[in-house]
């Protein structure tokens, strides 16, 4: 197959598709060429077009239809992503979504159903299985450097609501509306947590069998700030992810119990592994991670040489089917969900 650049059109210039997709990975990277852009007003889509040296689209209509683009990023709110990506893969494009991959399991069934009749590849940016931090977590655990794993848990704290700036990602002060809302798939378990739920389903290597979650929510908001979720794995192991949308405090990112050691890490650049005999291992200077040149390298193998997507569709749906257990287990009072 051609070595080409990979002609890529991006629907939705936000935080995601402007500074992680675009900036982040594919405007520097050989294998691609952004073709094409389309955001929610005329003035981004111009500016997008003038940064990039794209296209620009009135529509995302018009987009999936422009023959210079082959991949479809869709890097909209959750819940346009549905739509659109059913639509670019019946135009027959490939596509990339942004996590979570939809609002509700429902339509991720039509999502890979679209991708299977058209032949196309469908994949999903849960970019942050390429943390540093979590690589190295799985590889310790693979390795059976604390035993059995019982359990495990993964925190992350957010700088507060959502914004939106044309400097760089989550700064400024306009509100990115749509992700303070129910309708736009908002709040704290849609935003973070398929991260997090994503890395537990990487590292158990199974799906749960059961969901338990409690959240806050501020009294005139519409959307929780705070989530509290409790996954049971095959085995007997267990899972909390907490997501706090404002905490004065950065409590460790991830805490991992073995049955002969422990593995901490207080933030993303620090590991510190402790085990029962008395040894133990810390690893500094981790790096952080926004964008994912390795997700993309990924992609372009996947595209041209027919292999598999960086992330598995079927995988990336597991997150939202824990999404929608967790919003009734919360609305419940925190009730057991079990999961089919």
């Amino acid at each position: 197959m051609s070595s080409d650049p990979i002609g890529v059109g991006i629907v939705g210039m936000g935080n995601s598709g402007w500074f992680y997709h675009a900036e982040g990975s594919l405007e520097h990277s050989p294998d691609y060429t952004i073709a094409a852009v389309s955001a929610r007003t005329t003035e981004r889509t111009e500016a997008a077009a003038r940064r990039f040296d794209a296209r620009g689209h009135s529509s995302w209509q018009s987009l999936i239809e422009d023959p210079a683009v082959r991949l479809v990023v869709v890097a909209t709110p959750h819940h346009l992503h549905e739509p659109i990506a059913v639509a670019a893969l019946e135009a027959g494009k490939d596509v990339v979504v942004e996590k979570p991959m939809a609002v509700t399991g429902a339509e991720t069934r039509r999502m890979i159903a679209a991708a299977d009749r058209a032949g196309r590849l469908l994949t999903v940016f849960q970019n942050r299985r390429w943390e540093p931090t979590f690589r190295l977590i799985r590889d310790l655990v693979e390795a059976g450097e604390i035993g059995d794993v019982w359990r495990v848990e993964e925190r992350r704290m957010h700088a507060g609501k959502y914004t939106v700036s044309a400097e760089r990602a989550h700064a400024g002060t306009a509100l990115a509306q749509w992700a303070h809302t129910t309708a736009g798939g908002g709040g704290v378990g849609y935003l973070i947590a398929p991260h997090l739920i994503d890395h537990q389903v990487v590292l158990h290597g199974a799906r749960p069998e059961s969901v338990a979650a409690l959240t806050h929510t501020y009294p005139g908001d519409e959307v929780e700030h705070y989530l509290d979720l409790r996954l049971r794995f095959p085995g007997g192991r267990d899972a909390r992810i907490e997501i706090f949308r404002e905490n004065a405090v950065d409590l460790p990112k991830w805490s991992v119990f073995g049955t002969d050691g422990t593995i901490v890490c207080p933030d993303f650049q620090t590991l510190r592994l402790d085990r029962s005999d008395g040894t133990s291992r810390v690893e500094t200077g981790l790096r952080p991670l926004q964008a994912c040149d390795e997700f993309y390298a990924a992609l372009a193998v996947a595209l041209r040489d027919g292999g598999p997507p960086p992330v598995d569709p079927v995988e990336a749906a597991v997150v939202v089917d824990v999404l929608e257990a967790a919003h009734r287990s919360a609305a419940a009072g925190g009730a057991v969900v079990e999961l089919d």
